[in-house]
């Protein structure tokens, strides 16, 4: 990760989290006003938000603001893992095709999973906020941090859709996510790359609701 003050690393992770605030600000008011708009017109905008927020906002921060190339978005690959990752992405990409129905279906959720999902959220929440929390508190926190804000997304996500009638669903989220947010941190820190925390994170996105429904 890529070393600066720690002045300018506590500016860039504050960053993170005001992007964070906004694109959490935005998924509230667009599920709040879900009663005056139709299904396909509230998804519409909340991919939107997640083009916005996701990507373009951390790639617009990094390359304007803090003037670094995407390799500290953990984009990057090593030569001596790739043949490794192709080989992870083989599996975590072909298995789940055992549990949908048609091609057509799971090609298409897992277009949603690479763009508005799995990936999105690995690049977001590892590839750019972490980075950004384990170079300004150093990793252990970093990662309680990043888990921390994980959990919070999903939390506020499913209070602002379902209310607070649902308590056991707000906090089995938050559990899982916090727990899923741990196990993703770590290995990114390990890895040093968004690529394999994403096939896992898709993977299981794609498999698990089959699975255990």
């Amino acid at each position: 990760m890529s070393k600066g003050t720690d002045i300018d690393e506590k500016s860039y992770a504050m960053t993170a989290l005001l992007v964070f605030a906004l694109d959490r600000i935005v998924v509230v008011v667009l599920n709040l006003l879900r009663g005056g708009m139709a299904p396909s017109d509230r998804m519409l905008w909340l991919n939107a938000t997640t083009l916005v927020f996701s990507w373009a906002m951390p790639l617009i921060v990094v390359s304007r603001i803090e003037k670094r190339d995407a390799g500290s978005l953990g984009v990057a690959v090593s030569k001596e893992r790739r043949r490794l990752y192709a080989l992870y992405l083989l599996v975590g990409v072909v298995l789940p095709m055992m549990f949908f129905r048609s091609v057509e279906e799971y090609f298409t959720e897992l277009l949603e999973q690479v763009v508005f999902i799995g990936f999105a959220e690995e690049f977001f929440f590892r590839g750019y906020m972490m980075t950004r929390f384990c170079a300004w508190l150093g990793e252990t926190e970093g990662l309680l941090l990043n888990a921390f804000v994980f959990s919070l997304a999903h939390a506020v996500f499913v209070a602002s859709r379902y209310g607070l009638a649902y308590p056991l669903l707000l906090a089995q989220s938050s559990l899982q996510t916090f727990a899923g947010g741990l196990l993703l941190g770590y290995i990114f820190l390990r890895s040093r790359s968004i690529l394999l925390g994403s096939i896992l994170h898709t993977s299981l996105n794609l498999s698990l609701p089959r699975i255990l429904g």
